[in-house]
């Protein structure tokens, strides 16, 4: 087991440097001048000249690449923030948690809803109730986040002013963005584990624990819910890194202070090396999750052994 988490946790490291690499070549070749975004466009070339030799800027594009390499796995440095006047990595860390906390909760609400949905579901299949869920389902995938969030905003919080609509920071304030954010994550959950589950029901040993007189209860979560749980696992570590990128457009209509709200920020003022250290921790933070998931794949399938 630990050879194997090993070699999983050696297979990351390739994978982060590809997109360290084809993140810093993106923006690197990207139309605008740091200088005169930092500075203005009313610049001397003397003084462009003096802000590039300063910062770095005016070294080949392979220096720059390994000098941004080299400071972030070594130093933790992704680099320096010229319209802010700050380290990106001291923007990021100020902002981290807060998406984190989001995206957990969103993750969260999004399992304890849509695994046992799909699961009644699926024990019920063409019922009233199957044909129902299947509907919202499809309007939850269907509706966009920042639709289904100013809709929420407009119900809740203008007509019948029962939760604020700004913050994160309360457990009143944390209800309709968590909402908002895992509104397409319960749909998808929920159809993933009814598929899984109708799959496993069918199953030759799930009849024969049927034949043998044990409860559906027991039938269903000791013996057909975790042989189920392999393409549950996969949508839900799925969907955590989709939350996480997802989480900009509702960290901007909630006015919640998190690295989506200070990417899409970055983004309206040309602020690269902002853009660059998001992305970055989203790429990074999906491959640990992914990490985490396989590991826990052995421990919940029986029939995976890892040598």
């Amino acid at each position: 087991m630990l050879k194997y988490v090993i070699r999983r946790i050696l297979l990351l490291v390739p994978v982060i440097l590809s997109v360290m690499v084809i993140l810093f070549t993106i923006l690197y070749f990207t139309p605008g001048d740091p200088a005169r975004i930092a500075l203005g466009q009313e610049v001397t070339a003397e003084t462009i000249a003096a802000f590039n030799a300063e910062h770095g800027l005016d070294a080949p594009y392979v220096v720059q690449l390994g000098r941004y390499i080299y400071n972030a796995v070594f130093h933790a440095d992704l680099g320096y923030s010229y319209v802010m006047k700050s380290s990106v990595s001291s923007e990021l860390a100020s902002r981290i948690p807060v998406t984190m906390k989001l995206a957990f909760w969103a993750v969260a609400f999004s399992t304890l809803v849509g695994i046992p949905l799909g699961v009644i579901c699926a024990i019920r299949q063409y019922s009233l109730l199957d044909s129902l869920t299947t509907l919202l389902t499809l309007l939850g995938v269907s509706m966009p986040t920042f639709w289904t969030g100013l809709l929420f905003i407009l119900a809740f919080s203008v007509h019948l002013g029962w939760l604020p609509s700004m913050g994160f920071s309360t457990v009143s304030e944390m209800v309709l963005p968590i909402i908002t954010l895992s509104g397409s994550a319960v749909a998808i959950i929920a159809r993933i584990t009814r598929s899984s589950m109708l799959e496993v029901i069918h199953s030759d040993y799930i009849r024969t624990a049927q034949a043998k007189g044990q409860k559906q209860s027991v039938v269903i979560f000791r013996h057909a819910l975790p042989n189920a749980m392999i393409p549950i696992l996969t949508i839900i570590s799925m969907q955590f890194g989709m939350l996480l990128g997802g989480s900009i457009i509702t960290e901007a209509i909630f006015s919640i202070s998190g690295v989506g709200r200070l990417m899409l920020e970055a983004i309206n003022m040309r602020d690269y090396p902002i853009i660059q250290g998001g992305v970055l921790f989203i790429s990074v933070a999906f491959c640990l999750i992914n990490l985490a998931v396989d590991i826990l794949y052995a421990f919940v399938d029986p029939r995976i052994h890892v040598r």
